[in-house]
């Protein structure tokens, strides 16, 4: 790719009241190699100090604009019409670009294939992140579907609608289902790695779980892709299975036959996230924690699948 005519890229920042985390996001945009590229920032009416931060960096290359509807669909479609450029990439207002070369390999790899819509990048758990982000980050680094981090070709995303608007979460799986369907492909940047925080307490991780719930109900309803209700069935039925035969064992007063029953099915799951993990978390003590994690995001899935109605999200 010649250097001298690299393609405008629009960086996408969606904040709302993120005045503890946007300076650190913004400094972090430095260390790109890439610089024919302008930032949005794309504000849901903050009330705290993000807009008066953001102005420190503000000159030609950031604009911020107001969206007054929340949700991050809305956020990003907004972010999308804003933008001037062939390609726009998201960054979330928590996070931190970690390599220099995040957007000019993605960017690479979309001129030389006109079919790759989008380039997601891996995201992972900083250094500093807490014992239990980083025990969260050991099954989840293996994942790549979010908007965080993701680089889209702005022309083909918006040609086939952009994010779903009635979806807090999936809405980047979403898009990309319309993107396949439309004859576009994907690619995933495993050189270039964005920071990003996960949640650091019991509550509020469960809070995320059911909402993701709620987001793959969402998901199946506008797509009709059965994967998702396989996989959400299958997180709920083990939820089911393990309370029932641990209350049932309890009950005939075979307390310890139940416990080693958890134990065992404990460094199971240890096992296999100690196989399929990342390779620095490998053999690690964040992997002795993670079943534990994994149990409580299928509790708050399975709660969030029976109480939340898609109704919340069309409010």
């Amino acid at each position: 790719m010649n250097l001298v005519e690299l393609p405008l890229v629009t960086v996408v920042i969606p904040t709302l009241n993120s005045g503890k985390t946007i300076k650190k996001t913004l400094e972090s945009l430095n260390v790109l190699e890439y610089k024919n590229m302008e930032i949005v920032v794309v504000d849901g009416k903050s009330t705290d100090d993000t807009i008066t931060i953001i102005k420190q960096y503000y000159g030609e290359r950031i604009r911020i604009v107001t969206e007054g509807k929340r949700g991050r669909g809305r956020a990003y479609n907004r972010g999308l019409l804003e933008s001037r450029g062939k390609y726009v990439a998201f960054l979330d207002s928590d996070a931190t670009i970690a390599t220099p070369t995040w957007i000019f390999k993605a960017i690479k790899i979309m001129e030389e294939d006109e079919r790759v819509a989008v380039v997601f990048t891996k995201v992972l758990a900083p250094k500093e992140s807490t014992f239990m982000q980083k025990s969260i980050d050991t099954f989840l680094c293996k994942g790549f579907t979010t908007a965080n981090g993701a680089v889209y070709r702005r022309d083909s995303a918006l040609k086939v609608g952009g994010f779903n608007e009635k979806m807090n979460y999936m809405q980047e799986d979403e898009l990309l289902y319309k993107l396949v369907r439309a004859g576009y492909s994907f690619s995933v940047n495993y050189d270039d790695i964005i920071y990003h925080y996960h949640r650091n307490t019991i509550l509020s991780y469960i809070k995320q779980n059911m909402e993701a719930a709620l987001g793959a109900k969402l998901y199946y309803r506008f797509t009709k892709n059965s994967w998702v209700l396989r996989d959400a069935f299958a997180r709920i039925a083990t939820v089911i299975l393990m309370l029932v035969i641990i209350s049932a064992l309890i009950f005939l007063d075979k307390t310890i036959i139940a416990v080693s029953l958890l134990i065992l099915g404990y460094l199971v799951l240890a096992l296999k996230v100690n196989s399929e993990t990342c390779k620095q978390y490998k053999h690690s003590k964040f992997v002795l924690m993670a079943p534990f994690f994994i149990l409580l995001s299928m509790l708050g899935f399975s709660i969030g699948f029976f109480t939340k109605s898609g109704k919340e999200a069309e409010k």
